[in-house]
């Protein structure tokens, strides 16, 4: 059985998994969460670490994953929430329903039924809190209407933070990440790249490091809870 362990949510790709790579390498034992296999989710594997697959659209998948989690593990370190899904707002009011309750599930109430259920299982080190930290997006601060389920459920994530970190203190921290343009989707075309980066104060491609240097600096101090650090290059002050 595992031991003062990291899960991080949503790592068969992207950000997600550089996220358990950098933790792995930096020393943490990580337990990573996955929807679908991916080249990613080998790759993890090969390095030794458990990979857990699960459906986070529906409360009795999210539950079984939640005991799949407290059979294999004793106690964690924190819990990372980076499992997202991300598409436009449906015209048509039946899809936007079932993108809404499919973007609730995952965005809310899959990060608090993990939270609610392992918090006994949250150990810091050293007298310190344990961690919970939310990947949650720039939209929140400043919303893009033709995503407005996907900025809202996120903004629902956010208030998420706050209320648990007044709930969850003096023993765990809760804390946000708000990513903003750190990596370009395959689909975007030449046009829409320059176009985020016209509206990003420092014109590039942060990458996914800059969200990990995030999630570990919430790690490393002790004295942050409540908090949303935004990496986005500035892009929420200026974005259209």
């Amino acid at each position: 059985m595992l031991e003062n362990a990291i899960l991080v949510t949503g790592a068969g790709r992207r950000v997600g998994y550089h996220l358990v790579k950098r933790l792995h390498e930096d020393g943490y034992t990580v337990i990573a969460h996955y929807r679908t296999s991916t080249a990613e989710i080998q790759a993890l594997q090969d390095l030794g670490i458990l990979t857990i697959q699960a459906q986070l659209d529906n409360r009795a998948t999210i539950l079984d994953f939640v005991k799949a989690l407290q059979h294999c593990c004793s106690s964690f370190r924190a819990l990372i929430h980076n499992a997202s899904s991300f598409e436009p707002t449906a015209a048509d009011l039946v899809v936007a329903a079932e993108q809404y309750e499919q973007f609730f599930n995952v965005h809310m109430m899959a990060p608090f039924l993990i939270n609610q259920s392992l918090q006994p299982l949250l150990q810091g080190e050293d007298g310190n809190p344990a961690d919970i930290i939310h990947i949650t997006d720039i939209n929140v601060e400043n919303p893009t209407p033709r995503f407005d389920i996907y900025g809202t459920t996120k903004a629902g994530l956010h208030n998420m933070t706050l209320v648990l970190a007044k709930k969850f203190a003096p023993n765990i921290k809760v804390n946000a990440v708000a990513p903003g343009p750190v990596l370009f989707a395959e689909h975007h075309t030449q046009a829409i790249r320059q176009q985020m980066l016209d509206e990003t104060l420092l014109e590039k491609e942060g990458g996914a490091e800059p969200v990990y240097l995030a999630v570990k600096s919430l790690l490393d101090n002790p004295f942050v809870t409540g908090a949303s650090i935004p990496v986005d290059g500035g892009r929420r002050l200026s974005k259209r």
